[in-house]
C-alpha cells in the first residue's frame, strides 16, 4: 500500500544558491546531504514541516525542461501552503524574488506564484475557509 509522495526532485544550476534560497526564504531546513562520486551528484535535502524536496547539484547542467504554459505534459510546479500569502508576497517581493502570478483570489483559494532561482514555478495558497473555521471558532 502506498502512503504519501515522500520528496519531490528538483535538479539545480547553482546547489548552494538555490539551498539558500529555500532555507533563507522559504523556510526550509536542512535535513541532510549526499554525496555520490560515481554520479558526481551532490544531493541536498530539505525540510519544510512534514514535507520534503530534495535538490540535485551536478557540475553541468544541459538544459531546462519547465513551462508555464497549462497544455504542456510535465510537472508544473511545488505548492507551499502559507498563513498569509498577501504577507508572503510582501516579504519574499522585498526580497527580490519574482513573482509570475501575484495575490489573487480563486474560489476559496489565495495564491500566488513565484520563481526560485532557476524558473521553476512555486505556488503559494492560502485557504480562505480556514480562516471562516478559525473566526467560528473563537466565537463560540
Amino acid at each position: 500500500m502506498l502512503r504519501r509522495i515522500d520528496h519531490t526532485t528538483i535538479t539545480v544550476r547553482d546547489l548552494s544558491h538555490s539551498v539558500e534560497f529555500y532555507t533563507r526564504l522559504l523556510g526550509f531546513a536542512v535535513d541532510h546531504e549526499m554525496w555520490i562520486p560515481e554520479s558526481n551528484l551532490r544531493i541536498v535535502f530539505l525540510r519544510l514541516g512534514d514535507t520534503m524536496i530534495e535538490l540535485f547539484g551536478v557540475p553541468r547542467t544541459t538544459g531546462a525542461a519547465m513551462s508555464d504554459v497549462n497544455e504542456v505534459v510535465g510537472y508544473k510546479h511545488i505548492c507551499l501552503l502559507a498563513e498569509s500569502v498577501d504577507d508572503e508576497y510582501r516579504r519574499l517581493s522585498q526580497a527580490g524574488v519574482s513573482f509570475r502570478i501575484p495575490p489573487t483570489t480563486v474560489q476559496d483559494v489565495r495564491i500566488a506564484f513565484c520563481k526560485d532561482p532557476d524558473g521553476m514555478d512555486i505556488e503559494l495558497i492560502q485557504y480562505l475557509h480556514e480562516e471562516v473555521i478559525h473566526e467560528e471558532k473563537r466565537n463560540d
